[in-house]
């Protein structure tokens, strides 16, 4: 519990997150940009306010995950810390669970300030589908589940590089790989005529491996008021505690062993 009221509090006092924050305000244009889209602007104000959640959580995740490690070990607070009676799973698991709940708390105003924009996005012409809010709200949680793999991937990665550069780049190429490997996956195997076996045996070892972060998108639903599939909220909810145990699990064996003199 340190470790995390530590991160919490040095987050909020961060210049960077501050800046990064600053970008909730652009809720408060969704309903303009949203009237210039004629008779779509449920539809479309709905998928900004998703989409606008997504950018910071991803931003934040990314600042968070690599600066956060990097700057502790950069700085020698991890082994001043570390002299005392405290292991490093301790540290480790206190300083991702900490940037988790900056996550939370972020997503939270984010959804009360997209639902406040789209409801008056909505007031502007009557739209012929529904407005389901509790699809809006698991969109905007499953956001949340999503980042915080891709979070998981920024710890994994920052707990055995020496650069700053290398958990940026690896985790920004785990993010795009997870947004894309699904249709990827479903072209070659299912579409595609003429892919060859050993290409679809290596996307097959692809699709499996890397994070299917393209399950936790719920936009569609949200916003075209589709009824969720119960089974298939319950499996992604699985699929997310399974393989983030996995990736942090393998973070923090590699961070045990790391040298951080």
């Amino acid at each position: 519990m340190k470790f995390v009221a530590f991160t919490i509090k040095n987050v909020f006092r961060d210049r960077i997150f501050l800046m990064i924050l600053s970008f909730v305000f652009v809720y408060a244009a969704i309903p303009f940009f949203s009237y210039f889209s004629m008779r779509q602007l449920q539809e479309i104000s709905i998928t900004m306010s998703i989409s606008l959640n997504s950018f910071i959580l991803l931003i934040l995740s990314l600042f968070g995950s690599i600066y956060t490690i990097w700057r502790d070990i950069e700085r020698k607070y991890t082994f001043t810390t570390l002299s005392f009676p405290v292991t490093r799973i301790n540290y480790f698991i206190g300083r991702y669970i900490g940037f988790v709940s900056v996550l939370f708390f972020i997503t939270v105003i984010n959804l009360i300030l997209g639902l406040i924009a789209i409801k008056i996005s909505a007031g502007f012409y009557k739209s012929e589908l529904p407005i389901l809010w509790s699809n809006i709200a698991l969109a905007y949680f499953f956001s949340l589940l999503k980042y915080c793999i891709v979070l998981g991937f920024g710890f994994l990665f920052a707990s055995f590089s020496t650069s700053f550069f290398t958990p940026v780049f690896s985790t920004i190429a785990i993010f795009l790989a997870g947004n894309s490997i699904q249709g990827i996956y479903e072209y070659v195997l299912k579409e595609s005529e003429n892919s060859s076996a050993f290409l679809k045996w290596v996307v097959s070892i692809f699709y499996y491996i890397l994070p299917n972060l393209s399950a936790f998108d719920m936009t569609s639903y949200a916003a075209y008021s589709i009824n969720m599939n119960i089974k298939s909220v319950m499996f992604s909810i699985i699929y997310f505690v399974f393989y983030l145990s996995i990736v942090m699990t393998f973070a923090v064996l590699i961070f045990n062993r790391r040298d951080l003199k």
